[in-house]
This record gives structure tokens, C-alpha cells and sequence, in this order.
């Protein structure tokens, strides 16, 4: 039987006229996990010891691509007014049940 193996994929789309940093926008990681047959305590320890690794890993890759991509993506959030609340007691000098 084969190894266990835990993979993370992702591809950025990042826009037009972003300088690409020395990373790929489309990464794959794999780390190995010990076979359940070894003990399940054995299995999950190296499964989260490997997701920990690759969130390590992923989480500095997209420091760097946030770095680059820094405020071009700015203008493609829609503003939403925030409304006061209908129910608010501001102003009435009563006390709110």
C-alpha cells in the first residue's frame, strides 16, 4: 500500500499589471502522513504536524503575493452604506426592554 500523502493546490489570479514576485501563482504542496496501520495516533500526529507545515509554507507564499498585488484590488469592493439600526433607542432618554 501506498504512502498517504496530503496535497494543497492553489492558482492566484491576480490582475492585470501586478509585478510577479519570485513565487508562482499556481503551487501545489505535498507532505507524507504515516499509514493508519502504523496506530492512529502515529496518523494524526503526522497529519497535523504536515498541515501545519503547509499552512506555514502557503501562508508566507501569499504574504508575498498580497505584497505584490498590494492596493489594485481596492477598487473592486463595492462601498455599502451602513444603515443605523431601525430599533435603536440613541436619543430617546428612555431605557431599552
Amino acid at each position: 500500500m501506498a504512502q498517504p500523502v496530503i496535497t494543497v493546490t492553489y492558482n492566484l489570479v491576480v490582475p492585470e499589471g501586478t509585478p510577479h514576485p519570485e513565487h508562482e501563482s499556481s503551487v501545489s504542496h505535498s507532505r507524507p502522513i504515516a499509514p493508519s496501520a502504523v496506530g492512529y495516533k502515529e496518523f494524526y500526529d503526522t497529519l497535523r504536524a504536515a498541515i501545519d507545515e503547509i499552512k506555514t509554507v502557503t501562508g508566507h507564499e501569499f504574504t508575498v503575493w498580497r505584497d505584490a498585488v498590494g492596493n489594485r484590488e481596492l477598487g473592486k469592493e463595492v462601498g455599502v452604506k451602513k444603515e443605523e439600526d431601525e430599533g435603536s433607542d440613541e436619543g430617546d432618554g428612555g431605557v431599552g426592554f
